[in-house]
């Protein structure tokens, strides 16, 4: 099972997903480009770039939907790279991929902002599904990386922050939210409109503390609000 929170945003069904690629290694970058070859229609390449500084300033020029960058670049870690284009106020999803399955900076990365995580050795049966899901909002952990990320990002660290008041509406579309429903589907199971959902969202956000939807429900399984079990 991929865990993949609900998506915040959805890209047209009738235009494909661009992606930017940060790679140092050059047969890397290579093996990138035919993988993302064999995806097109759906997936485009918007570029790929070696050094961290050189790809912010392209990632911020050309937009792509989403970034698969190394973890490893060099003297400059992929988290670096993630910090830097948060700083600058990219919104597309970024994608970290590690020759570790569960290399320490990975926690460090999708805390940092990072939108999901892939090992290496699988990017080749995986991409597919990591870029869409990615793209889409949501966020992508590999069956080998989820159990061991999940539980670290479930670890308390320092004083326990407080649980919040919620409303019983409010209890039940966190629930949903964290079962990976969209604010449309999310509208038809409480019998309200779209916007009504983002208004008790935002009132939730605000609640817990958090910026997004993925931190919302991470921190809900943290207070026992919601389970991570399916229904």
């Amino acid at each position: 099972m991929v865990l993949q929170f609900a998506p915040t945003s959805g890209l047209p069904a009738s235009r494909s997903t661009r992606v930017l690629v940060v790679e140092r290694d050059p047969l890397a970058r290579q093996a990138y480009h035919a993988l993302l070859e064999g995806l097109a229609p759906e997936v485009e390449r918007a570029g790929d770039a070696a050094d961290p500084e050189e790809a912010v300033e392209l990632i911020l020029a050309r937009q792509p939907d989403v970034v698969v960058s190394d973890l490893r670049l060099g003297t400059t870690s992929g988290l670096a790279l993630i910090q830097a284009l948060v700083q600058r106020g990219f919104t597309g999803g970024i994608l970290v991929v590690s020759v570790m399955p569960e290399d320490p900076y990975a926690l460090r990365a999708l805390e940092a902002g990072a939108s999901g995580y892939l090992h290496k050795e699988r990017v080749g049966h995986h991409l597919r599904e990591a870029i869409t899901a990615v793209a889409q909002g949501r966020t992508y952990l590999h069956p080998e990386t989820a159990p061991h990320l999940l539980r670290r990002l479930l670890e308390p660290r320092g004083p326990k922050p407080r649980r919040p008041s919620l409303t019983p509406r409010e209890r039940e579309t966190l629930e949903l939210v964290a079962h990976g429903l969209s604010n449309k589907e999310i509208a038809a199971r409480l019998r309200c409109t779209t916007r009504t959902v983002k208004a008790h969202v935002s009132r939730i956000l605000q609640k817990l503390g958090v910026e997004d939807r993925t931190q919302a429900a991470i921190l809900a399984v943290r207070f026992g609000l919601v389970t991570t079990e399916p229904w």
